[in-house]
Protein backbone atom coordinates (compact mmCIF):
# COMPACT_ATOMS: atom_id res chain seq x y z
CA UNK A 1 0.00 0.00 0.00
CA UNK A 2 1.19 3.70 -0.66
CA UNK A 3 2.00 6.30 1.15
CA UNK A 4 -0.82 9.40 1.24
CA UNK A 5 1.74 11.46 -0.22
CA UNK A 6 3.00 9.00 -2.38
CA UNK A 7 -0.83 8.95 -3.62
CA UNK A 8 -0.91 12.80 -4.36
CA UNK A 9 2.18 12.64 -6.37
CA UNK A 10 1.20 9.89 -8.52
CA UNK A 11 -1.89 11.86 -9.48
CA UNK A 12 0.79 15.24 -10.43
CA UNK A 13 2.94 12.93 -12.81
CA UNK A 14 0.03 10.72 -14.61
CA UNK A 15 -3.55 12.33 -14.31
CA UNK A 16 -4.79 13.35 -17.58
CA UNK A 17 -7.01 16.40 -18.44
CA UNK A 18 -10.75 16.35 -18.71
CA UNK A 19 -11.14 16.08 -22.42
CA UNK A 20 -13.22 18.84 -23.80
CA UNK A 21 -14.71 19.70 -27.00
CA UNK A 22 -13.53 22.94 -28.24
CA UNK A 23 -12.83 24.73 -31.24
CA UNK A 24 -10.68 27.41 -32.53
CA UNK A 25 -13.10 30.02 -31.79
CA UNK A 26 -13.41 28.67 -28.07
CA UNK A 27 -10.07 29.35 -27.06
CA UNK A 28 -9.97 32.97 -26.94
CA UNK A 29 -12.16 34.49 -24.05
CA UNK A 30 -13.00 35.96 -20.80
CA UNK A 31 -14.83 35.70 -18.02
CA UNK A 32 -16.26 38.19 -15.36
CA UNK A 33 -15.56 37.49 -11.69
CA UNK A 34 -17.73 36.31 -9.34
CA UNK A 35 -17.54 34.87 -5.96
CA UNK A 36 -19.46 32.67 -4.27
CA UNK A 37 -19.60 31.68 -0.24
CA UNK A 38 -18.74 28.10 0.37
CA UNK A 39 -21.89 26.63 2.45
CA UNK A 40 -23.06 24.36 5.54
CA UNK A 41 -26.36 22.88 5.44
CA UNK A 42 -28.05 23.10 8.99
CA UNK A 43 -30.39 20.09 10.30
CA UNK A 44 -33.86 21.46 10.67
CA UNK A 45 -34.63 18.75 13.23
CA UNK A 46 -31.05 19.56 15.25
CA UNK A 47 -29.13 22.40 13.84
CA UNK A 48 -26.13 20.47 13.58
CA UNK A 49 -24.32 20.60 10.16
CA UNK A 50 -24.77 18.42 7.68
CA UNK A 51 -22.73 17.05 5.04
CA UNK A 52 -23.78 18.46 1.24
CA UNK A 53 -22.04 15.81 -1.45
CA UNK A 54 -23.02 12.85 -3.50
CA UNK A 55 -21.83 10.68 -1.12
CA UNK A 56 -24.17 12.12 2.21
CA UNK A 57 -26.73 13.40 0.68
CA UNK A 58 -28.68 16.50 2.21
CA UNK A 59 -32.36 16.54 2.94
CA UNK A 60 -32.64 19.33 4.93
CA UNK A 61 -35.54 21.88 4.81
CA UNK A 62 -33.80 24.91 5.81
CA UNK A 63 -29.59 24.83 4.27
CA UNK A 64 -28.07 28.20 5.11
CA UNK A 65 -26.36 27.70 1.59
CA UNK A 66 -28.37 26.75 -1.56
CA UNK A 67 -27.42 23.83 -3.50
CA UNK A 68 -25.10 24.43 -6.35
CA UNK A 69 -24.08 22.02 -9.16
CA UNK A 70 -22.17 22.60 -12.43
CA UNK A 71 -23.92 21.47 -15.29
CA UNK A 72 -21.85 20.81 -18.61
CA UNK A 73 -24.02 20.61 -21.27
CA UNK A 74 -23.26 18.44 -24.79
CA UNK A 75 -22.66 20.48 -27.96
CA UNK A 76 -24.88 21.62 -30.37
CA UNK A 77 -24.29 19.88 -33.98
CA UNK A 78 -26.84 21.95 -35.96
CA UNK A 79 -28.15 25.81 -34.68
CA UNK A 80 -31.19 25.35 -33.23
CA UNK A 81 -31.72 21.72 -32.65
CA UNK A 82 -30.63 21.36 -29.07
CA UNK A 83 -29.93 24.64 -27.24
CA UNK A 84 -32.82 25.87 -25.99
CA UNK A 85 -34.08 22.60 -24.58
CA UNK A 86 -31.67 21.74 -22.21
CA UNK A 87 -33.44 23.40 -19.00
CA UNK A 88 -37.15 22.09 -20.15
CA UNK A 89 -35.33 18.12 -20.52
CA UNK A 90 -33.36 18.92 -17.35
CA UNK A 91 -35.79 20.31 -15.03
CA UNK A 92 -38.53 17.87 -16.47
CA UNK A 93 -36.04 14.82 -16.02
CA UNK A 94 -35.38 16.38 -12.45
CA UNK A 95 -38.83 16.76 -11.44
CA UNK A 96 -40.05 12.57 -13.17
CA UNK A 97 -36.98 11.06 -10.84
CA UNK A 98 -38.43 13.15 -7.25
CA UNK A 99 -41.87 12.39 -8.50
CA UNK A 100 -40.63 8.43 -9.14
CA UNK A 101 -38.64 8.51 -5.25
CA UNK A 102 -41.97 10.54 -3.96
CA UNK A 103 -45.33 9.04 -4.92
CA UNK A 104 -47.24 11.65 -3.54
CA UNK A 105 -45.99 14.28 -5.24
CA UNK A 106 -47.66 15.72 -8.43
CA UNK A 107 -45.38 15.80 -11.26
CA UNK A 108 -47.13 19.22 -12.78
CA UNK A 109 -47.09 21.06 -9.71
CA UNK A 110 -43.45 20.17 -8.81
CA UNK A 111 -42.32 21.17 -12.14
CA UNK A 112 -43.51 24.72 -11.69
CA UNK A 113 -42.11 24.83 -8.13
CA UNK A 114 -39.10 23.70 -9.81
CA UNK A 115 -38.92 26.12 -12.37
CA UNK A 116 -39.54 29.00 -9.79
CA UNK A 117 -36.81 27.78 -7.35
CA UNK A 118 -34.27 27.29 -10.17
CA UNK A 119 -31.73 29.56 -11.10
CA UNK A 120 -29.11 28.56 -14.16
CA UNK A 121 -26.04 31.14 -14.68
CA UNK A 122 -23.08 30.90 -17.24
CA UNK A 123 -19.72 30.07 -15.90
CA UNK A 124 -18.63 31.52 -18.82
CA UNK A 125 -18.72 35.34 -19.46
CA UNK A 126 -16.75 35.44 -23.19
CA UNK A 127 -17.73 39.30 -24.88
CA UNK A 128 -16.76 39.35 -28.46
CA UNK A 129 -16.95 42.74 -28.70
CA UNK A 130 -14.06 43.49 -26.42
CA UNK A 131 -11.82 41.39 -28.93
CA UNK A 132 -10.29 42.76 -32.37
CA UNK A 133 -10.16 41.03 -35.45
CA UNK A 134 -13.00 38.65 -34.75
CA UNK A 135 -16.37 38.61 -37.12
CA UNK A 136 -18.90 40.11 -34.99
CA UNK A 137 -22.26 38.50 -36.45
CA UNK A 138 -20.55 35.21 -36.38
CA UNK A 139 -18.51 35.70 -32.78
CA UNK A 140 -21.79 36.82 -31.18
CA UNK A 141 -24.21 33.51 -31.46
CA UNK A 142 -20.48 31.47 -31.26
CA UNK A 143 -20.20 33.17 -27.94
CA UNK A 144 -23.86 32.68 -26.59
CA UNK A 145 -22.75 28.90 -27.14
CA UNK A 146 -19.64 28.86 -25.71
CA UNK A 147 -20.97 30.74 -22.58
CA UNK A 148 -23.60 28.57 -21.84
CA UNK A 149 -21.81 25.31 -22.10
CA UNK A 150 -20.82 25.37 -18.47
CA UNK A 151 -23.34 26.65 -16.19
CA UNK A 152 -23.68 27.00 -12.08
CA UNK A 153 -27.22 25.03 -11.38
CA UNK A 154 -28.68 26.36 -7.80
CA UNK A 155 -32.00 26.13 -5.85
CA UNK A 156 -33.28 28.76 -3.78
CA UNK A 157 -35.26 28.34 -0.39
CA UNK A 158 -38.22 29.86 -1.14
CA UNK A 159 -40.00 26.67 -2.06
CA UNK A 160 -39.36 24.87 0.86
CA UNK A 161 -41.11 21.41 0.01
CA UNK A 162 -39.31 21.08 -3.39
CA UNK A 163 -35.98 21.75 -2.21
CA UNK A 164 -36.08 19.29 0.75
CA UNK A 165 -36.49 16.58 -1.74
CA UNK A 166 -33.29 17.99 -4.24
CA UNK A 167 -30.54 16.01 -2.92
CA UNK A 168 -27.31 15.08 -5.36
CA UNK A 169 -28.30 11.87 -5.94
CA UNK A 170 -31.78 12.93 -7.10
CA UNK A 171 -29.38 15.57 -9.24
CA UNK A 172 -26.98 12.69 -10.67
CA UNK A 173 -29.91 10.20 -11.41
CA UNK A 174 -31.62 13.10 -13.53
CA UNK A 175 -28.66 13.95 -15.46
CA UNK A 176 -28.70 9.84 -16.39
CA UNK A 177 -31.60 10.54 -18.32
CA UNK A 178 -30.62 13.60 -20.21
CA UNK A 179 -29.57 12.96 -23.48
CA UNK A 180 -28.39 17.19 -23.52
CA UNK A 181 -26.28 16.95 -20.41
CA UNK A 182 -22.34 15.64 -21.04
CA UNK A 183 -21.80 15.75 -17.15
CA UNK A 184 -22.73 17.13 -13.89
CA UNK A 185 -20.83 18.36 -10.64
CA UNK A 186 -21.67 19.32 -7.28
CA UNK A 187 -19.72 22.37 -5.77
CA UNK A 188 -18.27 21.05 -2.39
CA UNK A 189 -16.07 24.61 -1.87
CA UNK A 190 -15.28 27.50 -3.41
CA UNK A 191 -12.42 30.31 -2.72
CA UNK A 192 -9.39 32.19 -4.22
CA UNK A 193 -6.76 30.09 -2.46
CA UNK A 194 -6.14 26.27 -1.77
CA UNK A 195 -6.26 26.72 1.83
CA UNK A 196 -9.71 27.98 1.56
CA UNK A 197 -10.53 24.60 -0.78
CA UNK A 198 -8.80 22.60 2.54
CA UNK A 199 -10.73 24.14 5.14
CA UNK A 200 -14.31 24.34 3.67
CA UNK A 201 -14.27 21.25 2.74
CA UNK A 202 -13.14 19.63 6.37
CA UNK A 203 -15.66 22.34 7.93
CA UNK A 204 -18.72 21.06 5.20
CA UNK A 205 -17.81 17.71 6.30
CA UNK A 206 -18.65 16.97 2.24
CA UNK A 207 -15.54 14.28 2.04
CA UNK A 208 -16.41 12.61 5.02
CA UNK A 209 -17.24 9.20 3.61
CA UNK A 210 -14.38 9.22 1.96
CA UNK A 211 -12.01 9.50 5.11
CA UNK A 212 -9.93 6.79 6.06
CA UNK A 213 -11.37 4.69 9.18
CA UNK A 214 -14.77 6.83 8.82
CA UNK A 215 -17.49 5.31 10.72
CA UNK A 216 -20.38 3.96 8.70
CA UNK A 217 -24.05 4.69 10.26
CA UNK A 218 -25.29 1.18 8.94
CA UNK A 219 -22.83 -1.13 10.06
CA UNK A 220 -21.97 -2.32 13.65
CA UNK A 221 -17.92 -1.30 13.04
CA UNK A 222 -16.04 0.59 12.21
CA UNK A 223 -15.06 0.17 8.94
CA UNK A 224 -11.87 1.99 6.69
CA UNK A 225 -13.68 3.28 3.24
CA UNK A 226 -12.04 1.95 0.39
CA UNK A 227 -13.66 4.24 -2.44
CA UNK A 228 -11.47 4.53 -5.16
CA UNK A 229 -10.81 8.66 -6.02
CA UNK A 230 -8.63 11.04 -8.28
CA UNK A 231 -8.42 14.74 -8.59
CA UNK A 232 -8.51 16.48 -11.47
CA UNK A 233 -6.95 19.94 -12.35
CA UNK A 234 -9.09 22.50 -14.87
CA UNK A 235 -7.64 26.22 -15.86
CA UNK A 236 -9.61 28.47 -17.24
CA UNK A 237 -8.37 31.85 -17.45
CA UNK A 238 -5.54 33.88 -19.77
CA UNK A 239 -1.60 33.25 -18.86
CA UNK A 240 -0.96 37.31 -18.57
CA UNK A 241 -1.95 38.53 -22.59
CA UNK A 242 -4.81 37.82 -25.34
CA UNK A 243 -2.26 35.10 -27.08
CA UNK A 244 -2.30 32.75 -24.58
CA UNK A 245 -5.86 31.81 -23.50
CA UNK A 246 -5.93 28.66 -21.00
CA UNK A 247 -8.42 26.77 -22.94
CA UNK A 248 -8.58 23.69 -24.74
CA UNK A 249 -7.47 19.98 -24.36
CA UNK A 250 -3.71 21.25 -24.53
CA UNK A 251 -4.09 24.30 -22.40
CA UNK A 252 -6.38 23.48 -19.48
CA UNK A 253 -3.66 21.67 -17.72
CA UNK A 254 -0.05 21.99 -16.65
CA UNK A 255 1.31 19.16 -14.96
CA UNK A 256 3.38 22.04 -13.32
CA UNK A 257 0.82 23.53 -12.00
CA UNK A 258 -1.21 20.62 -10.89
CA UNK A 259 1.35 19.42 -8.56
CA UNK A 260 1.38 22.65 -6.59
CA UNK A 261 -2.43 22.39 -6.24
CA UNK A 262 -2.32 18.68 -5.24
CA UNK A 263 0.27 19.42 -2.87
CA UNK A 264 -1.51 22.47 -1.61
CA UNK A 265 -4.50 19.82 -1.13
CA UNK A 266 -2.64 17.63 1.10
CA UNK A 267 -4.20 18.18 4.48
CA UNK A 268 -7.58 17.21 2.59
CA UNK A 269 -6.26 14.44 0.47
CA UNK A 270 -4.34 12.41 3.19
CA UNK A 271 -7.31 11.79 4.93
CA UNK A 272 -8.82 9.93 2.09
CA UNK A 273 -8.84 6.01 2.78
CA UNK A 274 -9.01 3.83 -0.60
CA UNK A 275 -6.89 3.99 -3.50
CA UNK A 276 -5.99 6.33 -6.15
CA UNK A 277 -7.76 5.70 -9.60
CA UNK A 278 -6.58 7.46 -12.40
CA UNK A 279 -9.19 5.64 -15.20
CA UNK A 280 -12.44 4.38 -13.28
CA UNK A 281 -12.19 6.53 -9.92
CA UNK A 282 -15.41 5.96 -7.73
CA UNK A 283 -14.63 9.32 -6.76
CA UNK A 284 -13.82 11.89 -9.36
CA UNK A 285 -12.81 15.14 -7.27
CA UNK A 286 -12.49 18.18 -10.14
CA UNK A 287 -10.63 21.49 -9.74
CA UNK A 288 -11.77 24.40 -11.74
CA UNK A 289 -9.77 27.45 -12.17
CA UNK A 290 -10.63 30.82 -13.54
CA UNK A 291 -14.44 30.39 -13.76
CA UNK A 292 -16.48 33.74 -14.11
CA UNK A 293 -12.90 35.37 -14.07
CA UNK A 294 -12.78 38.42 -16.85
CA UNK A 295 -9.72 39.30 -15.41
CA UNK A 296 -5.88 38.37 -16.71
CA UNK A 297 -3.57 36.82 -13.81
CA UNK A 298 0.23 35.96 -14.35
CA UNK A 299 -0.10 34.24 -10.90
CA UNK A 300 -2.41 31.18 -10.79
CA UNK A 301 -3.56 31.29 -6.98
CA UNK A 302 -5.46 34.71 -7.94
CA UNK A 303 -7.83 32.77 -9.72
CA UNK A 304 -11.50 32.05 -8.22
CA UNK A 305 -11.26 28.10 -7.66
CA UNK A 306 -14.10 25.75 -7.23
CA UNK A 307 -13.51 22.02 -6.17
CA UNK A 308 -16.38 20.22 -7.10
CA UNK A 309 -17.40 15.95 -7.53
CA UNK A 310 -18.52 14.36 -10.44
CA UNK A 311 -21.72 13.37 -9.92
CA UNK A 312 -22.75 11.46 -13.27
CA UNK A 313 -22.36 11.70 -17.07
CA UNK A 314 -25.52 11.84 -19.20
CA UNK A 315 -27.69 9.43 -21.11
CA UNK A 316 -25.45 7.70 -23.52
CA UNK A 317 -28.41 8.06 -26.13
CA UNK A 318 -25.92 6.77 -29.21
CA UNK A 319 -26.51 3.06 -27.66
CA UNK A 320 -30.02 3.31 -29.61
CA UNK A 321 -29.19 5.71 -33.00
CA UNK A 322 -30.46 4.73 -36.15
CA UNK A 323 -26.79 3.22 -37.55
CA UNK A 324 -27.04 1.02 -34.29
CA UNK A 325 -30.59 -0.81 -34.84
CA UNK A 326 -31.22 -3.54 -36.41
CA UNK A 327 -34.30 -2.54 -37.86
CA UNK A 328 -33.53 0.16 -40.20
CA UNK A 329 -35.49 2.96 -41.71
CA UNK A 330 -35.94 5.80 -44.12
CA UNK A 331 -36.61 8.53 -41.57
CA UNK A 332 -35.94 7.25 -38.22
CA UNK A 333 -36.51 9.47 -35.07
CA UNK A 334 -32.47 10.29 -33.55
CA UNK A 335 -31.88 9.04 -30.58
CA UNK A 336 -31.36 13.06 -29.09
CA UNK A 337 -34.92 13.59 -29.94
CA UNK A 338 -36.15 10.31 -28.73
CA UNK A 339 -34.48 10.81 -25.23
CA UNK A 340 -35.74 14.70 -25.90
CA UNK A 341 -39.45 13.48 -25.82
CA UNK A 342 -39.35 11.03 -23.08
CA UNK A 343 -38.14 13.33 -20.60
CA UNK A 344 -40.35 16.32 -21.73
CA UNK A 345 -43.31 13.28 -21.28
CA UNK A 346 -41.43 12.57 -17.26
CA UNK A 347 -41.80 9.22 -18.45
CA UNK A 348 -41.38 7.32 -14.84
CA UNK A 349 -41.05 3.74 -13.00
CA UNK A 350 -44.11 1.48 -13.95
CA UNK A 351 -45.81 4.30 -16.49
CA UNK A 352 -47.68 2.81 -19.64
CA UNK A 353 -46.53 4.39 -23.00
CA UNK A 354 -48.15 4.28 -26.20
CA UNK A 355 -46.82 5.61 -29.56
CA UNK A 356 -49.30 5.56 -32.05
CA UNK A 357 -47.04 6.17 -34.80
CA UNK A 358 -44.13 4.11 -33.49
CA UNK A 359 -42.15 3.51 -36.96
CA UNK A 360 -39.16 1.68 -35.41
CA UNK A 361 -39.89 2.72 -32.43
CA UNK A 362 -37.21 4.95 -31.15
CA UNK A 363 -39.22 6.61 -28.78
CA UNK A 364 -40.30 2.89 -27.31
CA UNK A 365 -36.21 2.40 -26.81
CA UNK A 366 -35.59 5.48 -25.25
CA UNK A 367 -38.37 5.18 -22.58
CA UNK A 368 -37.38 1.24 -21.73
CA UNK A 369 -33.55 3.05 -21.19
CA UNK A 370 -34.93 6.17 -19.23
CA UNK A 371 -37.51 3.67 -17.43
CA UNK A 372 -36.48 -0.09 -17.26
CA UNK A 373 -40.22 -1.12 -15.88
CA UNK A 374 -42.11 0.72 -18.25
CA UNK A 375 -45.28 -0.68 -20.03
CA UNK A 376 -44.67 0.77 -23.92
CA UNK A 377 -47.08 -0.32 -26.66
CA UNK A 378 -46.63 0.63 -30.69
CA UNK A 379 -49.18 1.22 -33.35
CA UNK A 380 -47.91 1.48 -36.85
CA UNK A 381 -49.34 1.51 -40.18
CA UNK A 382 -46.59 -0.04 -42.19
CA UNK A 383 -46.92 -3.62 -43.19
CA UNK A 384 -44.16 -6.05 -41.68
CA UNK A 385 -42.59 -5.71 -45.06
CA UNK A 386 -41.21 -2.18 -44.75
CA UNK A 387 -41.08 -2.31 -40.57
CA UNK A 388 -40.10 -5.43 -39.25
CA UNK A 389 -41.57 -5.57 -35.83
CA UNK A 390 -39.51 -8.83 -35.48
CA UNK A 391 -36.02 -6.87 -35.85
CA UNK A 392 -37.65 -4.22 -33.74
CA UNK A 393 -38.10 -6.65 -30.66
CA UNK A 394 -34.67 -7.96 -31.42
CA UNK A 395 -33.01 -4.24 -31.24
CA UNK A 396 -34.61 -4.22 -27.47
CA UNK A 397 -33.20 -7.92 -26.66
CA UNK A 398 -30.03 -7.13 -28.11
CA UNK A 399 -29.51 -3.99 -25.41
CA UNK A 400 -31.35 -5.89 -22.65
CA UNK A 401 -34.15 -3.83 -22.72
CA UNK A 402 -38.10 -4.60 -21.71
CA UNK A 403 -39.59 -5.17 -24.95
CA UNK A 404 -42.82 -3.57 -25.76
CA UNK A 405 -46.51 -5.30 -24.73
CA UNK A 406 -47.16 -5.26 -27.89
CA UNK A 407 -46.14 -3.44 -31.80
CA UNK A 408 -49.25 -3.43 -33.72
CA UNK A 409 -49.91 -3.35 -37.53
CA UNK A 410 -52.67 -1.07 -38.16
CA UNK A 411 -53.66 3.01 -38.01
CA UNK A 412 -54.64 4.17 -34.81
CA UNK A 413 -57.63 6.11 -36.24
CA UNK A 414 -59.20 2.42 -35.96
CA UNK A 415 -60.96 2.21 -33.12
CA UNK A 416 -60.47 -1.45 -32.54
CA UNK A 417 -56.87 -1.04 -32.50
CA UNK A 418 -56.96 1.32 -29.60
CA UNK A 419 -59.32 -1.00 -27.83
CA UNK A 420 -56.86 -3.92 -28.02
CA UNK A 421 -53.83 -1.39 -26.57
CA UNK A 422 -56.08 -0.81 -23.63
CA UNK A 423 -56.67 -4.19 -23.07
CA UNK A 424 -52.90 -4.78 -22.36
CA UNK A 425 -53.18 -2.22 -19.68
CA UNK A 426 -56.01 -3.56 -18.02
CA UNK A 427 -58.55 -1.55 -20.05
CA UNK A 428 -56.97 2.29 -18.34
CA UNK A 429 -55.77 4.83 -19.85
CA UNK A 430 -52.29 5.06 -20.56
CA UNK A 431 -50.03 7.52 -18.91
CA UNK A 432 -47.91 8.70 -21.41
CA UNK A 433 -48.63 9.14 -25.19
CA UNK A 434 -46.08 10.07 -27.03
CA UNK A 435 -44.81 10.49 -30.90
CA UNK A 436 -43.61 11.67 -34.09
CA UNK A 437 -46.05 11.78 -36.46
CA UNK A 438 -45.69 10.95 -40.24
CA UNK A 439 -44.77 14.05 -42.45
CA UNK A 440 -45.22 12.03 -45.93
CA UNK A 441 -46.96 9.45 -47.44
CA UNK A 442 -48.42 7.84 -44.08
CA UNK A 443 -49.86 11.01 -43.00
CA UNK A 444 -52.54 10.33 -46.15
CA UNK A 445 -53.53 6.70 -44.58
CA UNK A 446 -56.26 6.51 -42.15
CA UNK A 447 -59.20 4.33 -41.69
CA UNK A 448 -62.49 5.33 -43.41
CA UNK A 449 -65.09 7.67 -42.02
CA UNK A 450 -61.93 9.27 -39.66
CA UNK A 451 -59.36 10.89 -42.52
CA UNK A 452 -60.47 14.56 -43.50
CA UNK A 453 -57.52 15.96 -44.62
CA UNK A 454 -56.07 17.22 -41.54
CA UNK A 455 -52.61 16.51 -40.09
CA UNK A 456 -51.93 13.40 -38.44
CA UNK A 457 -51.88 15.00 -34.89
CA UNK A 458 -55.31 16.75 -35.21
CA UNK A 459 -56.30 13.02 -36.34
CA UNK A 460 -55.08 11.83 -33.47
CA UNK A 461 -56.55 14.55 -31.13
CA UNK A 462 -59.73 13.53 -33.01
CA UNK A 463 -59.07 9.71 -32.06
CA UNK A 464 -58.39 10.96 -28.01
CA UNK A 465 -62.09 13.09 -27.63
CA UNK A 466 -63.49 9.84 -29.49
CA UNK A 467 -62.83 7.76 -26.95
CA UNK A 468 -62.96 10.12 -24.10
CA UNK A 469 -66.59 10.40 -24.98
CA UNK A 470 -67.10 6.43 -24.97
CA UNK A 471 -65.72 6.67 -21.87
CA UNK A 472 -62.47 4.98 -22.32
CA UNK A 473 -59.94 7.42 -22.19
CA UNK A 474 -56.98 6.86 -24.21
CA UNK A 475 -55.19 9.15 -21.93
CA UNK A 476 -55.58 9.04 -18.00
CA UNK A 477 -56.34 12.39 -16.31
CA UNK A 478 -53.21 14.10 -15.44
CA UNK A 479 -51.18 12.21 -17.94
CA UNK A 480 -48.74 13.74 -21.02
CA UNK A 481 -49.31 13.91 -24.30
CA UNK A 482 -45.68 14.58 -26.06
CA UNK A 483 -45.43 15.10 -30.03
CA UNK A 484 -43.72 16.43 -32.49
CA UNK A 485 -45.73 19.21 -35.12
CA UNK A 486 -43.94 19.87 -38.84
CA UNK A 487 -43.60 23.47 -39.54
CA UNK A 488 -42.28 24.18 -43.23
CA UNK A 489 -40.72 27.69 -44.22
CA UNK A 490 -43.39 30.43 -44.60
CA UNK A 491 -45.70 28.58 -42.44
CA UNK A 492 -47.12 30.09 -39.13
CA UNK A 493 -47.37 27.03 -36.10
CA UNK A 494 -50.21 28.87 -35.00
CA UNK A 495 -52.21 27.76 -38.17
CA UNK A 496 -51.24 24.13 -37.58
CA UNK A 497 -52.21 23.40 -34.13
CA UNK A 498 -55.55 22.43 -33.16
CA UNK A 499 -58.16 24.64 -31.87
CA UNK A 500 -58.95 25.22 -28.10
CA UNK A 501 -61.93 24.02 -28.92
CA UNK A 502 -61.20 20.65 -30.58
CA UNK A 503 -58.57 20.24 -27.54
CA UNK A 504 -61.34 20.89 -24.87
CA UNK A 505 -63.20 17.95 -26.33
CA UNK A 506 -60.65 15.76 -26.12
CA UNK A 507 -60.24 16.83 -22.22
CA UNK A 508 -56.59 18.63 -23.33
CA UNK A 509 -54.73 21.48 -22.52
CA UNK A 510 -51.42 22.86 -24.46
CA UNK A 511 -49.21 23.53 -22.10
CA UNK A 512 -45.69 24.15 -23.46
CA UNK A 513 -44.13 24.48 -26.93
CA UNK A 514 -40.84 24.69 -28.48
CA UNK A 515 -39.15 24.75 -31.92
CA UNK A 516 -36.70 22.55 -33.15
CA UNK A 517 -34.99 23.58 -36.32
CA UNK A 518 -33.87 20.83 -38.60
CA UNK A 519 -32.78 22.80 -41.85
CA UNK A 520 -33.22 26.10 -43.65
CA UNK A 521 -36.89 25.10 -45.25
CA UNK A 522 -38.17 22.63 -42.22
CA UNK A 523 -38.63 22.94 -37.96
CA UNK A 524 -40.40 21.34 -35.94
CA UNK A 525 -42.14 22.12 -32.77
CA UNK A 526 -42.56 19.52 -29.07
CA UNK A 527 -45.73 20.27 -28.45
CA UNK A 528 -46.61 19.36 -24.51
CA UNK A 529 -50.24 18.57 -24.09
CA UNK A 530 -51.82 17.93 -20.52
CA UNK A 531 -54.99 15.91 -20.02
CA UNK A 532 -57.25 17.22 -17.57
Amino acid sequence: MMSKTTMIFAIVTTASAIRGRTSGFTSLFGYQHQRWQSGRFLSADRGTSVAASPLNPVTSCNPAFPNKYLIYWRGEHKEGYSQTFRHWEFLSALTATIADRHRTVNASQAYQLLQEATSFSNAFSFDPTKRHGLDLMTSLHQAKLFNEALQFLSFSNDSCSIQSMITPEIVAHATKRCALIHSSYQVVADGMDYSELVDRSLKSRAFEAMFSGHSHSNTATTNSTSKSWSVRRQEYSFAGNNDEPRFGKRTTRSPSKEKVALLALKPLLEKFGGTVDLKNPECQICLMEGLCDNKFHVKEEKLYKILGVKLASGAKHSVIAPNTRICKTNTPLCSISAHLLCNIAMIRGNHTVLDPFAGSAATLLAASRIASDVRTVGIEVLSDTLISREQIRQDFISRHLKEPLALFEGDVMDPNIRDESRNLIGNLGFDVILTDPPYGIRETMAVDGYFDGQSALSNLIKAIEHDRSAGKPLLKQGGRFVAFQPCRHGQSIRTLLPSRLELEHAGLKLDKMREQKLNSGLSRWILLFLSI
